[in-house]
């Protein structure tokens, strides 16, 4: 029983791993989905502010633009942090099973009979 308990505890872990990286994954996507709107909406006023001429325009524009800049710079720290949890995630889930591949029963035991 004392050699199955750390496999157990180990597969729990596993599980438990597989669930935060689904979660981090799902978090991610939504990030990606925000990150390029952001971008494109960015690059609208970008476009905009290079063909403005008009100084009260060309004001207005800038303000805009760095408000959108400064959001997009949020959300690439945000999205660096999840992309750094996800691989420090994957690691520990290699590890994980690593361990459960060294621990399982590599033989199968043999019954003898008595003659």
């Amino acid at each position: 029983m004392s050699a199955t308990s750390p496999l157990i505890k180990l597969r729990e872990d596993q599980k438990r791993i597989e669930e935060i990286l689904k979660e981090l994954e799902n978090q991610k996507k939504e990030i990606d989905a925000k990150y390029a709107s952001v971008l494109e909406e960015e690059n609208k006023f970008l476009e905009e502010f290079r063909k403005c001429r008009d100084p009260y325009q060309y004001s207005r524009l800038e303000i805009r633009v760095n408000a959108v800049s400064r959001r997009r710079r949020e959300l690439e720290v945000k999205k660096q942090e999840i992309d750094r949890k996800i691989r420090g995630h994957q690691e520990e889930l290699k590890k994980i099973k690593a361990r459960i591949e060294y621990m399982k029963p590599k033989g199968e035991l043999v019954t003898y009979k008595e003659q």
